[in-house]
């Protein structure tokens, strides 16, 4: 039986539409993690990541541009800049938060950040989630963005999600906060709120 947590890295990264593996990083995808602090030179910011989670992925191409475009084959379209979890002592589920960054021109019928979310959650339609609507927000370190939350059952278990969009550098950034308890969510928030932006 596959484990919870890595079927839904697995999950999450099947929802963007994964491709190339193997590619060498470039500027998109490169971050660092350092004293407790991820952070994106190409995107200028910066998360807190606390001492006790674990890294499961930190800057991976996941599709880049087709050798067809020749123009653009080195090109990153989708990158998982970090995939972060907490291990939690005789629990197979673990609270996790991934930040994917999505290349706009990939969805030249979206404008916004709105729009990109109501994608989001149309990958989700064939789980038959609850979710709320899409609305705007700030960020404690005075970040717009847009948001929602959704529930959803796999392999009979229940886990919540709530989805943060931004817009980046012609790169829409969704940052996924998964969990199944308050104190979870309170957890995660404070690392999304932790988020800086130069």
């Amino acid at each position: 039986m596959l484990k919870t947590h890595g079927f839904f890295f697995s999950l999450v990264l099947l929802f963007i539409g994964v491709g190339c593996t193997n590619i060498k990083r470039g500027p998109v995808e490169e971050g660092t993690l350092e004293h407790g602090i991820y952070s994106s030179t190409y995107f200028n910011l910066a998360m807190n990541v606390p001492e006790n989670w674990k890294v499961d992925t930190l800057g991976k191409v996941e599709k880049k541009a087709t050798a067809a475009d020749a123009n653009e084959s080195d090109i990153t379209l989708v990158a998982n800049l970090l995939t972060i979890y907490q291990e939690i002592e005789k629990e197979e589920f673990k609270p996790n938060l991934s930040m994917i960054a999505e290349r706009c021109t990939l969805y030249p019928e979206l404008k916004n950040e709105n729009d990109y979310l109501a994608h989001v959650k149309k990958q989700y339609a064939n789980l038959n989630p609850i979710t709320s609507e899409i609305k705007k927000m700030v960020l404690k370190n005075a970040v717009d963005c847009y948001t929602f939350d959704l529930t959803m059952t796999i392999q009979e278990v229940t886990m919540q999600q709530t989805h943060f969009a931004l817009k980046r550098n012609d790169f829409y950034i969704d940052i996924t906060i998964t969990y199944q308890i308050a104190k979870q969510k309170e957890e995660l928030e404070a690392i999304v709120n932790s988020l800086t932006m130069n």
